[in-house]
């Protein structure tokens, strides 16, 4: 399994995270949730890159200034491992790859598939083409495909920006790399698909002429106008919804990416509808979903299609029932998910609950029991009077 591990590095003295398909972090604010996201992102994408080019060392520096990051780096160590195989690591402000027989494996494994599908294609057989242009270009394709996706907290933003994005863009804005990223993919996204209907969420988006709509409860408002929950969903769902449709199954890699902060602006219910849809589009891919979140909401929702799983392993003959209530796509394999929380002393903790194959909701929702104490204690003066 691969792993991140994480010492010394901004609030966090001390993390090793199991990278599978679906990562959740919680925790207080400025505990680190973001900074171990986008590390994540860094490593995962550092390591496609210098197993498939020419490139010996990739600048940590200038990977943190992309995500907005800004630590100092004394007495930091990162690994990048599968397993107890350390891939790729950080070393004097620059990630190396370890082992550089892994660069030519892949390299390799690579232009077999590009030499099979250049055999299999029709065009082959009558036009004539430089194989290793046709390689590096197909390469640089593929990698540009590969880079992981940032979904940022502050995606309300490019809804409220509208038409401006292109500008935004142009101009070249003082804004983060990771958020240029976003609108980029964004404005392609929009422009792409147009009209979508989330009819879970009752609401439907179109894109004509630079305008922004969205069809709420069969009135048209515009999505700079919608409600602030509005805002914050669309960019999300277009961008995810658009990096699924383009998913590439050519190569056997997965893709990244990060959701910051999904419950923003959101009705607790609305969280769970936002929770499904994400579960059922990325279940059927290799993509990987990394999320930051501050809602227990959050975590029961997946705790619930953990659930919906969980029975099914144990009594499949019960599987037509326990689709009737969370229907089979939105399922979690327990060994598919890992969820930590991330605590003011700078460690991460596990919060699954390796004997009922949970996750531990309580262990972060402390607050419950203060308001249920000081509830009681204040019923109790009221009343004994």
């Amino acid at each position: 399994m691969e792993k991140l591990i994480v010492k010394n590095f901004g609030p966090i003295k001390e993390a090793e995270i199991d990278l599978t398909k679906y990562v959740v972090f919680i925790g207080d604010t400025s505990t680190g949730k973001s900074v171990l996201a986008k590390l994540i992102l860094i490593f995962r994408d550092s390591f496609l890159l210098l197993s498939l080019t020419d490139s010996l060392k990739i600048d940590f520096k200038s990977q943190l200034k992309r995500y907005n990051i800004n630590f100092d780096t004394n007495n930091t160590e990162i690994k990048y491992c599968d397993g107890n195989d350390v891939l790729c690591q950080l070393v004097d402000d620059e990630i190396f790859l370890v082992d550089v027989k892994l660069k030519h494996k892949n390299l390799n494994n690579v232009k077999n598939k590009l030499d099979e599908l250049t055999k299999e294609s029709v065009l082959s057989q009558f036009v004539d083409f430089d194989k290793e242009i046709f390689f590096k270009f197909s390469l640089n394709h593929f990698l540009k495909n590969r880079n992981s996706t940032y979904v940022p907290a502050e995606r309300i933003l490019f809804s409220l920006i509208g038409n401006s994005l292109f500008g935004l863009l142009a101009n070249n804005v003082a804004l983060p790399e990771c958020y240029k990223d976003f609108a980029a993919k964004y404005e392609v996204a929009r422009d792409e698909m147009k009209e979508v209907k989330y009819e879970s969420f009752a609401l439907n988006y179109t894109y004509n002429k630079g305008i922004d709509e969205v069809f709420i409860n069969n009135a048209k408002v515009l999505l700079s106008e919608a409600s602030s929950g509005v805002q914050s969903l669309i960019p999300l769902l277009l961008v995810l919804d658009y990096e699924i449709k383009t998913n590439d199954v050519t190569f056997n890699y997965s893709k990244g990416i990060i959701i910051e902060e999904p419950e923003l602006n959101l009705f607790p219910i609305k969280q769970k509808k936002l929770i499904d849809h994400v579960i059922s589009k990325v279940n059927s891919i290799k993509h990987k979903v990394i999320i930051t979140t501050h809602s227990p909401y959050i975590l029961s929702s997946l705790d619930t299609l953990m659930l919906a799983k969980n029975t099914f392993n144990e009594h499949p003959y019960l599987k037509e029932k326990i689709n009737s209530i969370v229907s089979e796509d939105k399922w979690i394999e327990y060994d598919d998910i890992s969820v930590y929380e991330v605590r003011n002393d700078g460690k991460v903790y596990s919060i699954k609950n390796e004997e009922f194959r949970s996750i531990d909701t309580n262990a972060i929702d402390g607050v419950s029991d203060i308001i249920s104490e000081e509830f009681d204690k204040l019923t109790e003066l009221r009343y004994a009077q």
